[in-house]
């Protein structure tokens, strides 16, 4: 049950994780392009778009857009919908309730059922590994900073003093005495702390001295720290993803020579601060984390080439900045405004629905179904539903329009219990709901018996509530009873299409008559029968169209079926499926052979209705 859980797990989330990764793939590549587009200006505006390069790993656009569409108005749409609503009764029904995975997915081997595991397992080892690495690294500096001594005066505290007034540092930063030989280097984001190697200032002459402690100044007014410690989250949960590791190389370079700017342009000389670094690096090691910012960090040769020239990088201009406004709101205020103007939106069944959620019920009674057997049996007028050995699930289906693989959560007694349900509430009386779509004037032939003898089991009925009235009285009937809360929303699931067979469709289309039959609501009248009896599913239908048929088929699969075969007439449908086979394949098989048509596998968004919050009613 947990490797299933996992497995399901991996399945719908291994889509999104995929999209996440190859659009924060294109975006790195586009900072990066625009890097060199900026690469004359100052170093800090190539470093801003290597983090934003960054932290785009850390957000998905999907996140984006779920925050326009919470902010976005739902607006109703009328959906059009078939002509019948979904099958109930279910005696002999082999592919009722939910079904398994292997039934809802073309066969696949063995293997290949185990490498969204196998894949997450990888993960997981990666993770811990680059995660040990650093917290190791971490204790490693934190145990130089138990050892460290707090300095209070002397000369080093009075040039760190009068380089925090020049650099326009508020807070005095604490500095601390280390034994061990690692560079000069700020520690800590919310509470920074310049560590100092003991015995490093006694070969620094003051100017030199200044220099390094106005380089790390910067850092903690650029919250280096910070960023880099937000670029390690993102190298620990893409450890895969080699441009990751790259944009850090960036990252440290473009930081260092950014400081590296901002120290001579407070008038150091550069001949001056090139030598203090390089004596830094003769009796120090650089810092063994991104996050603690030293003096000695990215390509050293470069960056004294840089610093002799004084390269200090042109301002942005007026220009650029305008590039770069329209480059944040297009990253950060198109998805969201592609959320607003796609929320999810309040589908109106049939225009009827307009009176859902506002019946007042009169009287309302659940109790534990009596009856044997999965059949069920459903009654409805305009002000009155009933019904006996119903489960839950079907309840909701038939009040919200949707079918039971549409919904999602709750607990598992909402398909195995079963309940006989009435209520009544305020509306006109004497018209009764014209419920089943089987509309022929002579009943249709009784199916053969089985090869054993035995009865064959009742034909299965299509049940319609076309009446918002009725629907909206068993919604209120499962808010008063059940406690029930649900939601809409759209998810991208794995669907089937039907198309046409490469062997040409094989359907036979219904004779014209002008005798044909037509709803109120303008649809043909569909003439159907869909049986279940030992394994073998038989679906006999006349006046149908093959959108009607993938309707059929999602019932039975508990998968959405998608038609797609572009045929638009209407015709008489004969299939069956052998005994036994249940899986999609097995349907697409025997389509292919006895139609012409056949299932393939595909991702679509569909419409699920979420459960949210049930309780198990007492019985009155």
């Amino acid at each position: 049950m947990m490797m299933k859980s996992l497995l399901d797990a991996c399945s719908e989330a291994g889509p999104a994780i995929a999209n996440h990764v190859w659009q924060s793939t294109l975006f790195a590549v586009a900072m990066g392009a625009l890097t060199l587009a900026f690469r004359k200006n100052q170093a800090r505006i190539r470093f801003g778009l290597w983090l934003a390069a960054s932290l785009k790993f850390l957000i998905p656009f999907s996140l984006l857009v779920a925050l326009g569409s919470m902010a976005g108005r739902p607006r109703a749409t009328a959906v059009a919908q078939p002509s019948f609503y979904a099958v109930m009764a279910q005696a002999g029904q082999p592919f009722t309730g939910t079904a398994p995975v292997a039934q809802m997915k073309v066969q696949r081997p063995n293997l290949l059922l185990l490498l969204p595991g196998a894949l997450v397992a990888i993960w997981a080892c990666g993770f811990v590994v680059v995660g040990g690495l650093w917290w190791l690294r971490a204790r490693r500096v934190s145990a130089l900073m138990r050892e460290a001594q707090t300095l209070v005066d002397g000369r080093e505290m009075d040039a760190l003093r009068a380089m925090e007034e020049s650099s326009g540092v508020r807070r005095p930063l604490p500095l601390v005495v280390s034994r061990g030989s690692m560079e000069p280097g700020i520690f800590g984001i919310v509470r920074p702390v310049l560590i100092w190697p003991e015995g490093i200032s006694e070969h620094l002459p003051d100017p030199h001295l200044r220099s390094i402690l106005a380089h790390e100044l910067w850092h903690v007014r650029r919250r280096d720290n910070l960023a880099a410690a937000m670029h390690m989250l993102v190298e620990a949960a893409f450890w895969f993803h080699p441009l990751v590791w790259w944009i850090g190389a960036r990252m440290v370079d473009e930081r260092e020579r950014a400081c590296d700017e901002q120290v001579l342009r407070l008038g150091n000389q550069p001949d001056v601060y090139a030598e203090s670094i390089l004596k830094a690096c003769r009796f120090c090691v650089e810092a063994p984390l991104a996050c603690v910012s030293g003096v000695a960090g990215s390509n050293l040769k470069r960056r004294i080439v840089r610093i002799m020239d004084k390269q200090l990088g042109n301002k942005l201009g007026m220009g650029g900045k305008l590039v770069l406004a329209a480059i944040a709101a297009i990253v950060i205020a198109g998805p969201v405004a592609f959320g607003v103007f796609n929320s999810p939106q309040a589908r109106a069944q049939e225009p009827q629905a307009a009176t859902a959620g506002t019946v007042a019920l009169d009287e309302a009674s659940v109790r534990a179904s009596t009856s044997t057997g999965d059949h069920t049996s459903v009654l409805a007028e305009a002000n009155k539903f009933s019904a006996t050995g119903a489960t839950v699930n079907s309840l909701i289906s038939m009040a919200y329009g949707v079918q039971e693989y549409q919904l999602v959560g709750g607990p598992d007694w909402m398909n195995t219990d079963r309940f006989d349900v009435e209520a009544t509430w305020k509306g006109p009386s004497g018209s009764e709901e014209k419920m089943m779509t089987v509309t022929t004037d002579t009943p249709p032939p009784p199916p053969p018996p089985s090869p054993s003898g035995s009865a064959p089991p009742p034909p299965t009925i299509s049940i319609r509530l076309g009446n918002g009235q009725v629907r909206a009285g068993v919604q209120a009937l499962l808010a008063d009873k059940f406690n029930l809360k649900v939601r809409r929303e759209s998810r991208d699931l794995p669907v089937y299409d039907l198309v046409v067979a490469s062997t040409g469709a094989k359907l036979t289309a219904t004779p014209s008559s002008p005798l044909a039959r037509i709803t109120p609501d303008g649809h043909a009248m569909i003439n159907f029968r869909v049986e279940g009896h030992d394994g073998a599913l038989e679906v006999t239908a006349k006046n149908a169209s093959p959108a009607v048929l993938a309707a059929l088929l999602s019932e039975n699969l508990n998968h959405k079926i998608v038609d797609k075969t572009g045929l638009t007439g209407q015709y008489d449908i004969n299939l069956h499926t052998p005994q036994g086979q249940s899986s999609a394949e097995d349907f697409s098989a025997a389509l292919e052979d006895q139609l012409g048509l056949k299932l393939e596998p595909a991702q679509a968004p569909v419409v699920v209705l979420v459960i949210e919050q049930i309780d198990k009613p007492t019985e009155n």
